[in-house]
């Protein structure tokens, strides 16, 4: 607040309300907001049945609920209770900071009207730079849903065979992943097959896996809120020159990018290593142009690993490379590793799973 030149902050992002609370606000029975201000206690505000589950979760002290009353909507009493929140912490005509990136242009004007006299500040830009670096407690719990995720991976892997639905090698996943500790998954389970790989983020169907057919296989563990993001791509039969062709370009492209990282590495040159690679192998064109993402509390946040994102790696980092080679012939491989960056020049990976399980 006191970089940003405000008063106070209206949050509205349930994973930044998590953040900044302890609280992930279940959003079923309404929306939630936090008040936070500089020198007095912040203010959680809850749907009504939240307040419970919040107080117990939030380190916040002063947690409230808005209940909704005999005509009038759920939205309306939601403001009612920032305006009270605003009028306690006296910043009805100050500057404060909100995420316009995040909140709707409906929702937006609502908020001026109840409080013209205010002024407001984006902040979205601001409060992704404090997410994108982790403490060792988010960490920890990183590590633990990718310890989750890779159980569920190795039950794909042993589960897929050609004449098994997609969705079931799902199924199995997930159950293998809840048997595990996960709370829930980051994104539907990915089981893509034959011409559906070449979708990097396509939820499995029930398209039954044929022979000699690439599998790429994406799995999200969720562990405490803290999201895993782990990619692989078997192969159900014995592969061929086209099959390993595509599959050496992949795992290269990745170890090249994992073996440059080092403390003047920006992020834009993570996704020019495997783009030179690619290159020099001829799949410069079929190469995914999504090679990777923060990750923390949801499974793709950023930076976002790119040719044109100039941002430097910095300690507490932590982030996916993959690397996606399609081709229209044998269908396509997509793999990644997840690093923290700790301090100075240590890198670690977070999954443990080889890369070669073609």
């Amino acid at each position: 607040m006191t970089r940003e030149e405000i008063n106070g902050i209206l949050l509205f992002n349930p994973f930044n309300i998590r953040y900044l609370t302890g609280y992930k606000p279940a959003g079923i029975l309404g929306q939630s907001a936090a008040v936070l201000v500089r020198d007095a206690e912040p203010i959680l505000i809850v749907p009504p049945g939240e307040s419970e589950f919040a107080q117990t979760e939030s380190w916040f002290r002063h947690v409230t609920s808005y209940n909704s009353q005999t005509g009038i909507s759920v939205s309306s009493t939601l403001l009612d209770s920032i305006k009270k929140a605003f009028d306690l912490h006296n910043l009805r005509s100050v500057d404060v900071g909100v995420e316009l990136d995040y909140v709707s242009a409906r929702r937006f004007e609502e908020i001026k009207r109840l409080l013209p006299d205010a002024g407001f500040k984006n902040i979205s830009s601001s409060i992704t730079e404090l997410r994108m670096i982790k403490d060792d407690v988010e960490i920890e719990k990183l590590k633990t849903a990718f310890q989750i995720a890779e159980n569920g991976l190795r039950a794909a892997i042993e589960f897929v065979r050609p004449g098994i639905s997609e969705i079931e090698v799902a199924a199995e996943v997930e159950r293998t992943l809840r048997k595990a500790g996960a709370t829930h998954t980051g994104y539907p389970t990915v089981i893509a097959s034959g011409p559906r790989s070449r979708c990097p983020f396509v939820p499995a169907n029930r398209r039954e896996i044929g022979t000699d057919e690439f599998v790429v296989i994406s799995v999200s563990a969720v562990n405490d809120d803290y999201c895993s993001n782990l990619t692989r791509t078997v192969l159900t039969g014995k592969p061929g020159k086209k099959h390993k062709a595509i599959f050496d370009c992949a795992r290269d492209s990745l170890n090249t990018a994992k073996s440059h990282l080092n403390p003047e590495t920006l992020v834009r040159d993570i996704a020019l290593s495997i783009r030179r690679i690619a290159d020099d192998r001829g799949f410069l064109q079929q190469l995914d142009p999504q090679m990777g993402s923060g990750i923390g509390l949801q499974p793709i946040e950023p930076p976002h690993i790119s040719i044109t994102e100039e941002m430097p790696l910095a300690p507490g980092m932590v982030f996916t490379i993959e690397v996606g080679v399609n081709s229209s012939e044998v269908g396509s491989v997509r793999l990644g590793d997840t690093i923290v960056y700790h301090k100075e020049d240590e890198f670690s990976i977070l999954n443990q799973i080889p890369l070669e399980t073609i």
